[in-house]
């Protein structure tokens, strides 16, 4: 059987990302699949683990901590991966990045052209979060990286605007595939009573809750102050037994703490309730009354479909959105959409919520691909990844 490589950068392992979980159990059926990754450790060694049909390739180096971000650790990382193109010999390697530097995928193709495999690029963004708008300059260093990414063989996103936006850069539709978030429904199907569970979390029975979770850096951390900023408008009756709850962890101590006082400041009671855990999720989300996705709208928050965001849908939980491209795949009922740079639009879109949830009359729907249509998804990636690697196309 033929190897593939998937190449993260850092380390992964069963359970950890259910995407990865259901991407890898499809590979299995075609190919000798190998994770590779790397792990910050005391001492210089590879460590190669076997979990059922995936083989786990770790290399522990010796540094306190790796930044995706640092350049020199990027760099370092490849002799480690050169010596495992080497020793395993596959015919294709998938990429995840983030984003993509110049200087990695320059790396990239001069070794293809030593070894001679198919390169895959598993895109879950482009242009970063953390920007409202780009730059001159950035928009340039975009269309540069939009040249080295037709070299590849195939690209991997993660919705349609992501796959029309490359095309629109001249990337044939041929190199780019659509493979969507996968959320395990089984983290979402134990239904818990929920007065009891609120009881359990110390919430009140009566209020109405918001919930919404995650890693808050500066962009998101920025639409949740653009969000609570919105409540200063609204009318005393409509905050009254209204409560905003955070579950997370947050680059910066002190953005939850701004965040409360931000409350404070406009009469919305805002709570943290610790930090984030997929195993129970589910429990927090089922305590809430809505689930409140948050993003500032650019080319980073539009071209990724965040795992929060498949969860939130999975749990069937009536969700308020920023209105982006990749939401409207999912939620098309307007009131549910909201313009993270209007204020007015904010807290017109809460009002009429909140009027919905007290007459018991709010109705939520959204378009979620079944968990069969999403796995033969999946294997039509292998299908496409065959004829690849064996130069049918």
């Amino acid at each position: 059987m033929s190897r593939l490589l998937y190449v993260s950068f850092w380390g992964t392992s069963k359970g950890w990302w259910d995407r990865l979980d259901l991407l890898f159990d499809s590979l299995a059926k075609d190919f000798e699949v190998y994770d590779v990754g790397f792990l910050h450790n005391h001492a210089f060694n590879i460590v190669i683990k076997k979990d059922n049909h995936v083989n786990y390739v770790r290399f522990l180096l010796r540094f306190k901590k790796l930044e995706s971000k640092i350049i020199f650790n990027q760099l370092f990382r490849f002799p480690f991966l050169i010596y495992t193109i080497a020793k395993f010999r596959p015919v294709a390697i998938i990429f995840f990045s983030n984003v993509i530097p110049l200087y990695i995928l320059t790396i990239i193709f001069k070794i293809n052209k030593l070894f001679n495999f198919k390169v895959i690029l598993d895109l879950d963004e482009f242009g970063g979060k953390e920007e409202e708008k780009r730059s001159i300059i950035n928009k340039i260093y975009d269309k540069v990286t939009i040249r080295f990414l037709r070299f590849s063989n195939l690209i991997l996103v993660l919705n349609n605007f992501a796959k029309n936006f490359l095309k629109n850069y001249g990337i044939k539709d041929s190199k780019i595939f659509v493979l969507s978030q996968f959320v395990n429904p089984n983290r979402f199907r134990n239904h818990v009573n929920k007065e009891e569970l609120r009881e359990k979390l110390g919430l009140n029975k009566d209020e109405i809750i918001i919930m919404t979770s995650g890693v808050f850096r500066a962009g998101n951390y920025s639409a949740m102050l653009k969000f609570i900023r919105a409540f200063a408008s609204l009318e005393n009756e409509f905050k009254k037994n209204l409560a905003l709850a955070i579950i997370g962890v947050t680059h910066r101590k002190e953005f939850i703490s701004k965040a409360i006082e931000e409350g404070n400041k406009v009469g919305l009671k805002v709570k943290y309730l610790g930090p984030y855990y997929k195993e129970t999720l589910n429990h927090y989300l089922r305590v809430s009354d809505i689930v409140l996705f948050l993003s500032l709208k650019n080319l980073g928050s539009c071209f990724n479909t965040p795992i929060r965001f498949s969860e939130y849908l999975m749990s069937g939980m009536p969700i308020l959105a920023v209105d982006l491209p990749n939401v409207r795949e999912y939620i098309k009922d307007e009131n549910f959409l909201f313009d993270i740079y209007n204020e007015e639009d904010i807290s017109n879109k809460i009002k009429n919520l909140i009027n919905l949830i007290r007459e018991n009359e709010l109705v939520f729907k959204a378009k979620m691909p079944t968990e069969l249509d999403l796995k033969n998804t999946y294997l039509k990636l292998n299908k496409k990844l065959i004829y690849i690697v064996y130069d049918k196309i």
